[in-house]
């Protein structure tokens, strides 16, 4: 997915309709949340939480007391875990990286396996976020596990959207459809990386400009 204007993420809200490839989109509401393992202390920011029976990862902002925003949701992928290993363990990593200054959502190949990967400021190389199953690509996978931090990289805001079918390629004429990009089809590919600084707090190196929680633009859609 190329990037493009950014548009600003909206609060974790209940799931209220489904569009014909089985996006489902939100209306504003306030979500009741499970808490998952590991167990959250007030100084963690990203956890692993139930949303709406999924296993979501989740970024609370520590400007934003109570707020939280969902960065991916690992359904199942193949490769031997369940969503909530591997929700937990996304969760787990990000918080370790978070203190080095998140910058970059990427992919990689470490021993021998694709993996998708995020870069910092404080370490050069790209560490590993989660192993990609044998088989599957690892921009789509990125963009299919953070589908929220990507389609609102592309300029649409929509929470923890993850029920596109089809192969690779119809996937990605999907969410262009989804976003009215003109032109999206088998040809269009995923953007490289993925900026996580809009989407940060500025406590964590980012820039916030994701995390205001205004309307979203209806020139958008149109």
């Amino acid at each position: 997915m190329t990037t493009s204007t950014w548009n600003r993420l909206r609060p974790v809200c209940y799931l209220s309709a489904s569009i014909a490839i089985g996006l489902s989109i939100a209306a504003p509401a306030q979500a009741n949340f499970k808490q998952s393992t590991p167990p959250v202390t007030s100084g963690t920011r990203f956890s692993c939480q139930m949303q709406n029976g999924q296993y979501t990862v989740m970024y609370a902002p520590e400007s934003q007391p109570g707020q939280l925003y969902p960065w991916a949701t690992p359904t199942e992928l193949g490769g031997g875990w369940t969503p909530e290993r591997r929700c937990a363990e996304i969760s787990r990593r990000l918080e370790e990286y978070r203190p080095d200054g998140l910058l970059q959502l990427q992919t990689g190949v470490e021993n021998g396996y694709n993996t998708v990967c995020v870069t910092t400021q404080q370490v050069s190389g790209c560490r590993i976020v989660l192993t990609v199953p044998p088989g599957q690509d690892p921009l789509l996978t990125r963009d299919r596990v953070f589908e929220n931090i990507a389609v609102a990289d592309s300029g649409q805001s929509t929470d923890a959207v993850t029920t596109f079918t089809g192969d690779d390629d119809d996937i990605l004429g999907q969410i262009g459809n989804v976003l009215g990009i003109p032109g999206s089809g088998r040809s269009r590919r995923p953007a490289a990386s993925i900026n996580l600084r809009p989407f940060l707090d500025r406590a964590d190196g980012g820039t916030g400009t994701q995390l205001r929680q205004n309307s979203l633009n209806p020139n958008r859609f149109r």
